[in-house]
Formats: C-alpha cells, sequence, structure tokens
C-alpha cells in the first residue's frame, strides 16, 4: 500500500482553511510521529487561533488526520525550523526516499 505522512501548515480564513504550506515526511510512522510530537503549540483546541499544523497519513492519495497543533507565529516559526532540518537529514543524511508533493 502506498502510504507517506505529510505536515499541512495553514490558517483560518473567512471562507475555511487556507493550506500554505505542505511537507513530505516519507513513509516512516515512527519518524512521522516522532518529528511531530517534538513540535510547538497545543494539541487542545485554542479559541481564536488561526494557525494550525496538522499530521496527516496518506493512503494511496487518500489524507487521513493523525494530529492537529495549533501554534502562535513565534512556536510556528520554531516548527518550521524543526521540520526544515529533518526533512534535511531524512532525505539527505539518511538517503530516504521522502517523495514529492504533488
Amino acid at each position: 500500500m502506498d502510504t507517506r505522512f505529510i505536515i499541512n501548515i495553514s490558517l483560518q480564513g473567512s471562507e475555511g482553511h487556507i493550506t500554505y504550506g505542505r511537507f513530505c515526511l516519507g513513509n516512516d510512522r515512527s519518524s512521522a510521529d516522532e518529528i511531530f510530537q517534538r513540535l510547538k503549540g497545543s494539541t487542545k483546541e485554542v479559541a481564536g487561533c488561526y494557525l494550525k499544523i496538522e499530521l496527516l497519513e496518506e493512503i494511496m492519495g487518500l489524507p487521513v488526520p493523525s494530529g492537529l497543533i495549533s501554534c502562535t507565529l513565534d512556536e510556528l516559526k520554531e516548527n518550521i525550523a524543526i521540520i526544515s532540518k529533518e526533512v534535511f537529514r531524512i532525505a539527505n543524511l539518511e538517503n530516504k526516499d521522502i517523495g514529492p508533493l504533488i
């Protein structure tokens, strides 16, 4: 089965969620979960919070939500740094295929 893990970054707009960032973490569930657990923010719904980070498991192209974090702009900055560092590590140091984003 074709499975991969994705992190979506979105904000709540007047028309609903607008996804403006997307990172592919490859197909290793434990690695994706470990990265997601390191991210800053709250796993509880935060009233008035417009920045969301969502972990998705894509199975045969269909997204299945696995986790959601609400965060501040400062936390988002730290989270993007964490995600970028881990994507670099997976793709270049571990030589794993993280796959293209389509």
